[in-house]
């Protein structure tokens, strides 16, 4: 199991990567969000399979950090570790994406079982669907009304990013950055090409699905 450790007190991190270590994972540490987000996109995406965040650091906060990460579509599992014990707070990191919330000081072996908790459950994660749409992500299986679509890993990137915004615009330059890790438009009709391929793979199966919304973007519906 691969783990990324957020938090400011290096003394108390450098006790957590050690635990980690001997019990068998493979833990790196980082002391705020701008360097936790720097190893997460230094790494092939899904490289982490946990992430352990502290709530109060310097400058952006463990709640900052998430949000970031899930508004990218960034959907590595969580758990809020913190000195920070309210109520409110706890909510707050849970309607964030969190998948636990533990707050210190934590017994080692308590920590361990919770991480290996949260990642067996994101071995099988549920489908994502959207109308007639069904996206196994950890298979990278697409179906639409039950039946598979044949998708290359570029289509079903684009496919997932368009269910994951639930029938919203999703802009150009957004499919680019999340498909081809582009921050600009290249110029050419790359995108316009894939979305076409995709097109005839979902919408032949029934009513089009995949709508262009003209200087704009592109958007699934549900019908």
């Amino acid at each position: 199991m691969n783990v990324l450790v957020v938090d400011d007190d290096e003394a108390y991190r450098e006790l957590l990567l050690m635990a980690l270590d001997e019990a068998g994972m493979q833990a790196v540490g980082a002391a705020d969000a701008p360097i936790a987000m720097r190893e997460i996109e230094d790494r092939p995406r899904g490289f982490f399979d946990v992430l352990l965040l502290d709530v109060q650091m310097p400058g952006a906060l463990g709640f900052d950090l998430l949000e970031d990460l899930r508004d990218v579509g960034n959907e590595t599992p969580a758990i809020f570790l913190t000195g920070v014990s309210g109520v409110p707070e706890k909510v707050r990191g849970l309607r964030l994406g969190a998948d636990d919330y533990l707050v210190k000081p934590v017994e080692i072996d308590e920590l361990l079982a919770r991480l290996e908790a949260v990642a067996a459950r994101h071995l099988h994660p549920r489908p994502l669907v959207w109308g007639e749409i069904e996206l196994d992500v950890a298979r990278r299986r697409a179906l639409r009304g039950g039946v598979e679509v044949e998708l290359s890993p570029r289509e079903f990137d684009l496919l997932l990013v368009l269910v994951r915004a639930r029938g919203e615009i999703v802009p150009r330059s957004e499919l680019l950055h999340e498909v081809w890790n582009m921050d600009f438009d290249p110029g050419t009709n790359l995108l316009d090409v894939h979305i076409g391929r995709l097109r005839k793979k979902v919408d032949r199966l029934g009513r089009p699905l995949i709508h262009n919304e003209r200087g704009q973007g592109y958007r699934v519906v549900a019908l």
